[in-house]
């Protein structure tokens, strides 16, 4: 057995988890776009900083919720796996809640769901999930 089929591919690892760190920057970028468009803020340059700082708050740990997890579990539905993460991932939106309106806070929790239902890459190690899965030909969301 060569090492090339031994191991997941570190490769298509980090791709996956980079494609975890891209699609939540973009999406963290689209809500706050929209958030400095919504809320009645004279400036939309302040609300894109803020947007900006929240990154720090919500997104790092997010990334580092979904990588970590993604790395560590491996014997568990894609559907359940993303549901139980989605409920952690909604935690980091509460520094919002001190907002002066509440466009913030919901459209940042929606982001956040939105991430964990649909945009995280899961699983981010495809061979470990196939051993036990019994929807292992199903199991993951793309082919790559």
């Amino acid at each position: 057995m060569t090492h090339a089929t031994a191991g997941p591919g570190m490769r298509r690892v980090l791709g996956r988890m980079g494609r975890c760190v891209l699609s939540y920057v973009l999406l963290h970028v689209a809500v706050w776009t929209v958030i400095a468009l919504v809320v009645p803020d004279p400036s939309f340059l302040g609300s894109m900083q803020v947007g900006l700082l929240m990154l720090a708050f919500t997104g790092i740990p997010t990334v580092l919720l979904a990588i970590v997890a993604g790395l560590a579990h491996q014997h568990m539905e894609v559907a359940r796996f993303r549901a139980l993460l989605a409920f952690p991932m909604v935690f980091f939106a509460f520094p919002l809640i001190g907002a002066a309106t509440a466009e913030p806070l919901v459209l940042q929790v929606m982001a956040q769901v939105a991430f964990a239902v649909w945009l995280m890459p899961t699983p981010l190690v495809p061979e470990n999930w196939a051993e036990s899965c019994p929807s292992a030909g199903r199991a993951t969301d793309d082919t790559s």
